[in-house]
């Protein structure tokens, strides 16, 4: 027997197992007649073994290619998403990032933290000093990045955290005042050339 007709055959005694628990939505789903779940719920036991033993499959199979293509690209986003989240955590990001950036909730980071086993950091994060300062305002601008709240934006901070080796938080919280002070200054010469 192939692997094609032994899923089949695996999902027939499925459906003889759902028709027996008063579950019919998944046969009538399939287009299995009033008169087939009849038959199907009358098997005998010799029946069922020859049912489930057989080679002759009563059900065709065929791949969706564009929902494959997309489930496979999911798949690669998410974990993508997953292993930057496991970084960003490995490099001292807060719930506050976290939430940001992923929209986890802080029993998502804590859980993900045990899992990696990372020690979350008490109290306020690092204050930098004017060189580290300094450094991550250069990396910021080289990358020419726009939005801090972008996952770009987080790939620029993360790099600055890791060759730094300062926490991520401490990075993030550089770079929104940095974008707060310069939103702000936009405004006060908007304002001035309007008036």
């Amino acid at each position: 027997m192939n692997n094609l007709s032994q899923a089949a055959n695996g999902l027939l005694m499925q459906l003889v197992l759902d028709l027996k628990n008063g579950y019919l939505r998944r046969c009538e789903a399939l287009g299995i007649a009033r008169e087939e779940m009849q038959m199907l719920l009358s098997l005998s036991l010799e029946e069922l073994h020859y049912l489930s033993n057989s080679e002759v499959s009563v059900v065709s199979v065929s791949i969706d290619h564009n929902n494959l293509v997309s489930m496979l690209q999911r798949a690669r986003q998410e974990q993508q998403r997953m292993q930057r989240v496991d970084r960003a955590l490995a490099l001292g990001a807060s719930i506050e990032l976290m939430q940001t950036f992923f929209g986890l909730t802080s029993s998502d980071v804590a859980t993900r933290r045990r899992i990696a086993g990372i020690s979350a950091r008490s109290g306020r994060s690092s204050t930098l000093g004017d060189e580290e300062s300094a450094e991550i305002w250069r990396q910021w601008k080289k990358s020419e990045v726009k939005d801090a709240e972008s996952l770009d934006g987080l790939e620029v901070m993360m790099l600055a955290a890791e060759q730094l080796n300062i926490p991520l938080t401490a990075v993030w919280h550089a770079v929104k005042s940095w974008h707060k002070t310069r939103v702000a200054n936009n405004r006060t010469v908007t304002v001035k050339t309007n008036v």
